[in-house]
């Protein structure tokens, strides 16, 4: 089976519900204080073998966002 790109032939629907949902409960958590962010971690979603993995960033020291010291 060939590969078709996003742009041509559009987005698997149920997929940005999907990460809509866990984009808002991201939200709602950082708000309310609760639980674990991800803060420092990518987190993957394999729509296909709906499998997910999360993955831990490092910090870029040439960054001038990320790199600043928290207050």
């Amino acid at each position: 089976a060939e590969e078709t790109r996003c742009a041509v032939m559009g987005v698997f629907a149920p997929l940005t519900g999907i990460i809509g949902a866990v984009q808002a409960a991201e939200a709602l958590k950082l708000r309310a204080g609760a639980g674990e962010s991800l803060n420092g971690r990518l987190l993957l979603f394999d729509c296909l073998g709906m499998e997910w993995r999360s993955v831990r960033l490092s910090k870029d020291p040439a960054c001038k966002v990320c790199a600043k010291p928290s207050t």
